[in-house]
């Protein structure tokens, strides 16, 4: 994942209620997934195997956010469960088909709770962000940029 990746969940997570927070969750899945296969194609076993931890890690968080009072969660811990298994498995066997597999699977999880996230009126989980606009950040002292040395004339002469 890149620099550029991880700025843009950063921001995603911080604007996130808890249904788009489990659809970033799955993003962040995919995204590793996708570093799995390539490495697996390329015959970069170690980078395919760290790549594989991540989505493990990834999906233990997910179940950590189950909660089991439901008979869906129930259903979405066993296939996390699944997911889990076939991921040491393919750690293994570095079957790219079996990651094609689980790319899928992840991809039909990630659709379903994208379906019924506006549904999902709960606001930001996070409170006191710093809301973006075109690439500028706007807070209390009044606007900024990413780097913390901008000069007060923004670049304009004056």
């Amino acid at each position: 994942m890149t620099r550029e990746d991880i700025k843009t969940y950063s921001y995603r997570i911080s604007q996130a209620s808890k249904t788009d927070l489990v659809v970033i969750t799955y993003d962040i899945a995919a995204d590793y997934l996708k570093e799995a296969k390539e490495n697996a194609e390329s015959g970069d076993i170690e980078g395919m195997r760290s790549a594989l931890n991540k989505v493990s890690r990834v999906i233990d968080s997910l179940i950590s956010g189950l909660n089991l009072e439901y008979e869906i969660a129930g259903n979405l811990f066993q296939i996390y469960l699944h997911i889990k298994r076939t991921l040491v498995s393919v750690s293994v066997s570095a079957d790219k088909d079996e990651i094609t597999r689980i790319e899928h699977l992840i991809s039909m999880l990630r659709k379903s709770f994208y379906s019924i996230k506006d549904e999902d009126t709960s606001g930001p989980l996070m409170k006191n962000t710093e809301q973006v606009y075109q690439g500028l950040t706007y807070s209390n002292s009044g606007y900024g940029n990413e780097s913390s040395n901008v000069q007060a004339n923004r670049g304009y002469i004056v």
